[in-house]
């Protein structure tokens, strides 16, 4: 071997060792490939053709401009001898080499050289080229150092494929492993035993059997996000995504769009895949699925019908196989997506249709907070039989806020009546406050209030949130205080 043909082996073996990075994708490899073969003194045009998913040849890297109707007529060879090299020429057929890759031609003859990409015994694509030695070198050198090119490029494309679903797999374990992190909220449903729980666990064993879109209906903090994952995880869709999308988030229509659908090469709100796509296999939960724009509504409705969609300014069908869930209220769906498909509806229980199930919740949710390194705590009789009588109108969500707070605030590891919030409690059972407490507790329920509207920049949902509060609780503190902003003050 001369030392050109030396050099052109070498810059070729030299990206065979990147193609373990996982970090790069195959057609970076491959065109850094091109870039190194670039230096040879006789290559000007060069391409590397691999077969689809969808057995069509796609053009993976490209060096100059090589004549595309010679590469397709190539590429799309089925023959007896497709897996041989051969040159090809323009206005007449290809010269296929031998099986030791000898060619009866002459240089003059040859348009572009075609050397088959094999990758365990079948053929993957095919590696183009107008000249690699040049020279001396006679047209079977040339091809023959094609074909050794595309053996490499054969074995880049085995190890990229490799690693990428070495890559894959573990992904699907880590999902996988996350999703049973969620196993910690199974209390909330499986603790349950009324008929409502009862029954409302028979459906989501029943959902979770179906790959039929579910709408998760029941007042705010019932579990609706929980069940939508507990349904996930109970069906073979668990070693593949689950993931969230508010629909009642600040953020524009385009671009909870793109967040969802992705957007195409040149799209001005980024490019690259949405949630749909992130979720291919999992399940998909849309919360505030009423509050969605009719513009996505109807994209929606489009892929439950079809189970395709394009990325925003593109025109390319893409197909996922994501399972939809929708969080709504009672009222249901948008009418667009009402009209696409008929869901599978399950209404989860307000806390106060299932009375029974709230000793059991209070217990699990006071072991969390102690499992979160906080103090374990218990709840006095007086305090268990009041919290047992209260509506809770922020269902489970409500509980969680004001145990954690009770964590931190209660004095003593047993909560008493005293220790509990006033608006949960009937005026019976509140305790006493001395006249000369009463203006230190409003002032200081007054600052709390005012704090967590600041936080949240007077969004007044979610500093009811934090405060474990109604809408109508806050606001009723609100007018209560004449709490205003700064800017909506009355002038003086």
């Amino acid at each position: 071997m001369d030392a050109v043909s030396f050099a052109v082996l070498r810059r070729a073996v030299d990206g065979l060792a990147l193609a373990e990075d996982t970090g790069r994708s195959l057609d970076a490899l491959l065109a850094g490939l091109l870039a190194a073969l670039a230096e040879t003194p006789a290559l000007q045009h060069a391409a590397v053709v691999l077969i689809d998913a969808n057995d069509r040849p796609a053009i993976r890297a490209s060096l100059g401009t090589p004549d595309m109707s010679l590469i397709l007529s190539a590429s799309l060879e089925r023959g007896r001898h497709a897996l041989r090299a051969r040159v090809l020429r323009r206005g007449a057929a290809a010269i296929v080499a031998d099986a030791d890759g000898v060619i009866d031609a002459s240089r003059e003859q040859a348009a572009m050289l075609a050397a088959p990409v094999v990758v365990g015994g079948s053929g993957c694509g095919w590696f183009f080229a107008d000249a690699l030695l040049g020279g001396e070198a006679t047209l079977t050198q040339e091809l023959q150092t094609a074909v050794l090119i595309a053996g490499l490029i054969g074995g880049m494309t085995d190890l990229a494929g490799t690693a990428l679903a070495q890559s894959a797999e573990l992904t699907r374990e880590l999902v996988f492993l996350r999703s049973k992190v969620s196993l910690r909220y199974r209390h909330v449903f499986s603790d349950g035993q009324g008929p409502a729980m009862r029954q409302l666990r028979a459906e989501a064993d029943r959902a979770a059997l179906s790959d039929a879109p579910v709408l998760l209906i029941g007042e705010p903090g019932s579990g609706r996000a929980v069940l939508a994952r507990l349904i996930h995880e109970l069906s073979p869709r668990a070693v593949h995504p689950f993931a969230v999308f508010a629909a009642a988030g600040e953020e524009t229509p385009l671009a909870a769009g793109q967040r969802l659908f992705g957007g195409a090469q040149g799209f001005a709100g980024g490019t690259g895949p949405g949630l749909l796509e992130e979720t291919d296999g999992g399940m998909l939960l849309i919360e505030d699925a009423q509050r969605l724009h009719p513009d996505i509504a109807e994209r929606l409705a489009g892929y439950l019908r079809t189970g395709t969609f394009t990325r925003l300014g593109g025109g390319r069908l893409r197909h996922c196989t994501t399972r939809l869930a929708f969080q709504a209220p009672a009222s249901g769906l948008p009418p667009e997506l009402a009209l696409a498909a008929v869901p599978l509806a399950i209404r989860t229980p307000s806390l106060r249709e299932r009375r029974e199930d709230i000793p059991a919740l209070l217990d699990q949710l006071l072991s969390q907070e102690a499992a979160r390194g906080g103090r374990r705590m218990t709840l006095t009789s007086k305090a268990l039989r009041a919290l047992e009588t209260y509506d809770w109108p922020g269902n489970i969500s409500e509980m969680q806020r004001m145990l954690a707070r009770l964590a931190v605030t209660a004095p003593e590891d047993r909560i008493d009546i005293a220790d509990i919030p006033p608006e949960a409690l009937t005026e019976g059972e509140r305790p006493p406050v001395l006249p000369e407490d009463a203006a230190e507790l409003r002032d200081m329920e007054r600052q709390q209030v005012l704090n967590a509207l600041e936080r949240h920049g007077w969004v007044q949902s979610r500093a009811a949130r934090e405060l474990g509060l109604t809408l109508r609780q806050i606001g009723y503190r609100i007018r209560k205080y004449g709490l205003a902003r700064d800017e909506d003050a009355p002038a003086s």
